[in-house]
Protein backbone atom coordinates (compact mmCIF):
# COMPACT_ATOMS: atom_id res chain seq x y z
CA UNK A 1 0.00 0.00 0.00
CA UNK A 2 1.58 3.49 -0.70
CA UNK A 3 2.14 5.42 2.19
CA UNK A 4 1.04 8.99 1.95
CA UNK A 5 3.43 10.23 4.66
CA UNK A 6 6.45 10.69 2.99
CA UNK A 7 4.86 12.83 0.69
CA UNK A 8 3.37 15.15 3.42
CA UNK A 9 6.69 15.31 5.06
CA UNK A 10 8.47 16.53 1.57
CA UNK A 11 6.01 19.27 1.49
CA UNK A 12 5.94 20.21 4.98
CA UNK A 13 9.73 20.57 4.62
CA UNK A 14 9.61 22.65 1.35
CA UNK A 15 7.29 24.89 3.13
CA UNK A 16 9.67 25.41 5.82
CA UNK A 17 12.96 25.51 3.50
CA UNK A 18 11.03 27.91 1.92
CA UNK A 19 11.75 31.08 3.77
CA UNK A 20 7.71 32.55 4.58
CA UNK A 21 8.12 32.46 8.27
CA UNK A 22 11.28 34.73 8.46
CA UNK A 23 9.90 37.57 6.57
CA UNK A 24 7.83 38.30 9.84
CA UNK A 25 11.46 39.12 11.75
CA UNK A 26 12.01 42.34 9.64
CA UNK A 27 9.44 44.53 10.20
CA UNK A 28 8.02 46.88 7.15
CA UNK A 29 9.92 45.19 4.25
CA UNK A 30 8.89 42.36 2.14
CA UNK A 31 9.84 41.17 -0.92
CA UNK A 32 8.57 41.68 -3.88
CA UNK A 33 9.23 39.23 -6.99
CA UNK A 34 12.54 40.63 -7.62
CA UNK A 35 12.33 44.08 -5.30
CA UNK A 36 12.61 44.63 -1.51
CA UNK A 37 9.70 47.13 -0.28
CA UNK A 38 9.04 48.87 2.42
CA UNK A 39 6.19 49.63 3.43
CA UNK A 40 5.94 53.99 4.74
CA UNK A 41 2.61 55.08 5.93
CA UNK A 42 0.17 53.99 2.57
CA UNK A 43 2.83 54.20 0.41
CA UNK A 44 5.93 52.24 -0.35
CA UNK A 45 10.02 52.57 -1.34
CA UNK A 46 11.43 50.21 -2.65
CA UNK A 47 14.81 49.53 -0.83
CA UNK A 48 17.81 48.15 -1.50
CA UNK A 49 21.53 47.51 -0.31
CA UNK A 50 25.04 46.80 -1.08
CA UNK A 51 28.46 46.17 0.23
CA UNK A 52 30.26 46.95 -3.21
CA UNK A 53 34.16 45.67 -1.85
CA UNK A 54 32.58 42.29 -1.23
CA UNK A 55 30.10 41.63 -3.50
CA UNK A 56 27.79 42.58 -6.52
CA UNK A 57 24.54 40.89 -4.34
CA UNK A 58 22.14 43.13 -3.28
CA UNK A 59 20.17 42.59 0.11
CA UNK A 60 17.30 43.65 1.64
CA UNK A 61 17.37 41.98 4.86
CA UNK A 62 20.69 40.92 7.13
CA UNK A 63 23.73 42.17 5.87
CA UNK A 64 26.21 40.06 5.43
CA UNK A 65 29.28 41.67 6.83
CA UNK A 66 30.94 44.56 8.53
CA UNK A 67 32.29 47.23 6.15
CA UNK A 68 30.74 49.96 3.42
CA UNK A 69 27.35 49.56 2.83
CA UNK A 70 25.11 51.39 0.65
CA UNK A 71 21.30 51.85 1.07
CA UNK A 72 19.23 53.27 -1.71
CA UNK A 73 15.46 54.00 -1.22
CA UNK A 74 13.27 54.77 -4.01
CA UNK A 75 9.59 56.04 -3.59
CA UNK A 76 6.78 53.91 -5.57
CA UNK A 77 4.83 57.33 -5.33
CA UNK A 78 5.46 60.46 -7.12
CA UNK A 79 3.38 61.69 -4.16
CA UNK A 80 6.46 61.44 -1.56
CA UNK A 81 8.47 63.76 -4.06
CA UNK A 82 6.97 66.68 -2.36
CA UNK A 83 7.31 65.36 1.18
CA UNK A 84 10.27 65.40 3.96
CA UNK A 85 12.19 62.00 4.18
CA UNK A 86 15.34 61.09 6.50
CA UNK A 87 16.75 57.47 7.08
CA UNK A 88 18.45 56.65 10.24
CA UNK A 89 20.14 53.29 11.56
CA UNK A 90 20.47 52.83 15.15
CA UNK A 91 21.63 50.25 17.18
CA UNK A 92 19.09 47.90 18.22
CA UNK A 93 18.09 48.37 21.51
CA UNK A 94 15.25 45.95 21.86
CA UNK A 95 11.99 47.99 22.64
CA UNK A 96 10.33 51.07 20.60
CA UNK A 97 9.62 53.15 23.64
CA UNK A 98 13.46 52.97 24.97
CA UNK A 99 14.98 53.42 21.59
CA UNK A 100 13.17 56.40 20.97
CA UNK A 101 14.25 58.20 24.21
CA UNK A 102 18.04 56.95 23.51
CA UNK A 103 17.98 58.18 19.52
CA UNK A 104 20.73 60.70 19.80
CA UNK A 105 22.82 57.55 21.37
CA UNK A 106 21.94 54.73 19.37
CA UNK A 107 22.00 56.55 16.11
CA UNK A 108 24.94 55.46 13.95
CA UNK A 109 23.80 57.00 10.36
CA UNK A 110 21.54 59.53 9.57
CA UNK A 111 20.05 61.58 6.84
CA UNK A 112 18.29 64.69 7.69
CA UNK A 113 15.05 65.51 6.90
CA UNK A 114 14.31 67.15 3.88
CA UNK A 115 12.74 67.04 0.18
CA UNK A 116 14.00 64.37 -2.46
CA UNK A 117 12.41 65.93 -6.24
CA UNK A 118 14.61 62.70 -8.02
CA UNK A 119 12.37 60.28 -5.42
CA UNK A 120 15.74 58.29 -4.65
CA UNK A 121 17.83 58.70 -1.76
CA UNK A 122 20.91 56.75 -0.71
CA UNK A 123 23.17 56.80 2.60
CA UNK A 124 26.46 55.13 3.05
CA UNK A 125 27.76 53.96 5.83
CA UNK A 126 31.03 51.80 7.40
CA UNK A 127 30.00 49.04 9.56
CA UNK A 128 33.01 48.78 12.06
CA UNK A 129 31.05 46.27 14.21
CA UNK A 130 28.71 43.22 13.75
CA UNK A 131 25.42 43.45 15.62
CA UNK A 132 21.95 44.45 15.65
CA UNK A 133 20.67 47.64 14.37
CA UNK A 134 16.94 48.96 12.67
CA UNK A 135 16.32 51.41 10.14
CA UNK A 136 13.53 54.16 10.72
CA UNK A 137 12.63 55.97 7.61
CA UNK A 138 10.37 59.12 8.78
CA UNK A 139 8.05 61.00 5.82
CA UNK A 140 6.21 64.10 6.84
CA UNK A 141 3.68 65.34 4.23
CA UNK A 142 2.60 69.15 3.43
CA UNK A 143 -0.46 67.91 4.92
CA UNK A 144 0.52 66.89 8.62
CA UNK A 145 1.40 63.51 6.93
CA UNK A 146 3.81 61.92 9.12
CA UNK A 147 5.11 58.05 8.75
CA UNK A 148 7.76 55.94 10.89
CA UNK A 149 8.44 52.93 9.13
CA UNK A 150 10.83 50.33 11.24
CA UNK A 151 12.99 47.64 10.03
CA UNK A 152 15.22 45.73 12.10
CA UNK A 153 18.45 43.77 10.78
CA UNK A 154 21.94 42.60 11.35
CA UNK A 155 25.38 42.96 10.17
CA UNK A 156 27.77 40.61 10.02
CA UNK A 157 26.30 37.60 12.06
CA UNK A 158 25.77 34.02 11.24
CA UNK A 159 22.58 34.20 13.71
CA UNK A 160 20.53 36.44 12.06
CA UNK A 161 16.32 37.48 12.81
CA UNK A 162 15.64 34.46 10.93
CA UNK A 163 17.60 31.62 12.55
CA UNK A 164 15.12 30.87 15.46
CA UNK A 165 12.48 30.30 12.71
CA UNK A 166 14.87 27.93 10.76
CA UNK A 167 15.38 25.94 14.03
CA UNK A 168 11.79 25.92 14.91
CA UNK A 169 10.90 24.27 11.34
CA UNK A 170 13.82 22.10 11.75
CA UNK A 171 12.78 20.82 15.17
CA UNK A 172 8.98 20.90 13.79
CA UNK A 173 9.83 18.29 10.75
CA UNK A 174 12.01 16.23 13.08
CA UNK A 175 9.62 15.83 15.40
CA UNK A 176 6.91 14.57 13.00
CA UNK A 177 9.69 12.78 10.90
CA UNK A 178 10.09 11.05 14.45
CA UNK A 179 6.34 10.43 15.09
CA UNK A 180 5.38 8.91 11.46
CA UNK A 181 8.34 6.08 11.93
CA UNK A 182 7.33 5.38 15.47
CA UNK A 183 3.96 4.48 14.13
CA UNK A 184 5.46 3.02 11.31
CA UNK A 185 7.36 0.84 13.43
CA UNK A 186 4.66 0.36 15.73
CA UNK A 187 2.21 -1.11 12.70
CA UNK A 188 4.54 -3.58 11.12
CA UNK A 189 3.57 -7.24 11.14
CA UNK A 190 6.27 -8.76 13.61
CA UNK A 191 8.27 -11.45 11.96
CA UNK A 192 7.71 -14.97 12.28
CA UNK A 193 10.86 -17.06 12.92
Amino acid sequence: MFNLRFPALCALAALGASGAAPALAHGAIRHEQEACVLKVGPDFMYFTGYQPSLSHRKFCEDIPATGDTIFILDYAQNEMRDMKTDFRIVRNVGEEEEEHEKLDRITVAYLPPRIYPTGTLNLEYDFKESGDYVGIVTVDGPNGEHWVSRFPFSVGRLYSARTPYYLLTAAVLLALLALFWGKDSETAPARKR
